[in-house]
């Protein structure tokens, strides 16, 4: 018999912690790190000073729950679902979709002078990167799925005589072509994936619900196209935020920047190491000296240099930092249209928009704030189940856990 634990995200988005055991095997999907508890006990000028001060709060998982536990899967490197891999209380393998991007990542975090220093692993944490639609030693498959940080998979354990499918966080509809994502991701989609293999049979369902019981307008990826396809036509210069790791927006700018004629610019490390790696870009992008300083093949060229029509990416945290840089070249500010894309998860990314806007106003910008979801929305979850046809569901990374229970036995 497999026996499922989820001993974090049952109420709150983020955060979760999944134990499944069979026999004598124990492995976890997730260890996330809960920003909502992180919120009530710090700011800007209150941080943490150590790994054990965040999990006696209950920010970080408890030693406990790694009990017997040697490995880990980990579906998306957004923070709330890898959480911090020093936490780990013992040797453990860490299954994740991309090393590279990973130790990327570890490198900023090292040198942050933030708490995002306490996260990196210990020495004896040993880094995996997963095979997708493989099934590996302890039975389990990664299956891509769409979501706002790249690469992201859901989990299938295939126990002796219970499969169990572990979301992750998605989206049913993505930025990508059919074609697009299954170049960059080697496949199908979960979704697809599952309707053609009719022989998997799901006997649990665990499922993400971020966006359950949310007000928020549902905007898709195709919808948020076009809007910034009006914006392109109408425009001189672009700044556009993205998440590092949202690789499906990133792409979507560039074509964008080629259906368009415009030139296209790089401000962020890790989306320049990912955007390297994508065959045929639509664009050959321009990395600005001085915001990433990472080794690419891409053009190094001075903030002062960029000249056209332009699209500037870089993130939510570095604008402010752009728009000072901007204002000190010859570059006409009232050319430049910003437009920030919300961070999921929001309070990962410290968002305070009353602040970065009146840095917009300073500086005679004019901005509009859009986000098409990394997360399903609550009208797409009955074709979501009539895909997968579990036989018992579980939910988790939801902050409405008695609406989400109801919409699931209606």
């Amino acid at each position: 018999m497999v026996e499922v634990e989820i001993l974090g995200g049952k109420q709150s988005i983020g955060g979760n912690f999944v134990r499944i055991k069979e026999g004598d095997k124990v492995i976890v999907f997730d260890q996330g790190i809960r920003f909502d508890i992180m919120d009530r006990f710090y700011t800007n000028f209150i941080t943490p000073r150590s790994i054990s001060e965040l999990r006696n709060l209950g920010v970080l998982p408890l030693s406990a729950w790694y009990e017997d536990v040697e490995d880990i899967y980990v579906t998306h490197l957004h923070l709330d679902h890898l959480g911090a891999l020093a936490n780990i209380p013992k040797k453990a393998n860490v299954h994740l979709p991309s090393k590279e991007i990973y130790e990327l990542m570890e490198e900023t975090w090292k040198n942050s002078p933030t708490w995002l220093s306490l996260i990196p692993r210990k020495y004896f944490i040993e880094v995996i990167e997963t095979e997708p639609y493989t099934t590996d030693r302890n039975s389990v498959m990664p299956l891509p799925v769409s979501h706002s940080a790249f690469p992201s998979c859901a989990y299938l354990y295939f126990g002796k005589k219970e499969t169990v499918l572990y979301t992750g966080d998605f989206r049913v509809e993505g930025f990508l072509t059919e074609e697009e994502f299954h170049k960059f991701n080697q496949g199908e989609p979960m979704l697809e994936y599952l309707e053609n293999n009719h022989d998997i049979k799901v006997d649990k369902l665990i499922i993400e619900g971020t966006n359950i019981g949310s007000s928020r307008l549902p905007l898709s990826p195709e919808e948020e196209k076009k809007i910034l396809e009006k914006i392109f036509q109408a425009s001189k210069i672009i700044l556009a935020t993205v998440h590092s790791l949202d690789i499906e927006y990133a792409y979507t700018l560039a074509k964008l920047s080629q259906q368009y004629n415009f030139n296209f610019y790089l401000t962020v490390n890790q989306t320049s190491k990912l955007l390297e790696k994508v065959k045929g870009l639509p664009v050959e992008p321009k990395t600005i000296v001085g915001h990433v300083d990472t080794i690419t093949s891409f053009e190094s060229i001075d903030l002062s240099e960029i000249e056209g029509r332009s699209v500037i990416i870089t993130t939510y945290r570095n604008v402010v930092d752009l728009i000072k840089d901007l204002t000190i070249t010859n570059i006409p500010l009232k050319d430049v249209i910003a437009i920030i894309s919300e961070p999921e998860p929001q309070i990962e990314e410290s968002t305070e928009y009353a602040v970065v806007s009146n840095w917009f106003t300073l500086a005679g910008i004019q901005s509009y704030i859009m986000r098409a979801s990394g997360h399903y929305y609550t009208f797409q979850l009955k074709q979501i189940l009539d895909t997968i046809k579990p036989k018992n569901i579980e939910i988790i990374h939801t902050e409405r856990p008695s609406l989400f229970k109801k919409l699931i036995v209606s």
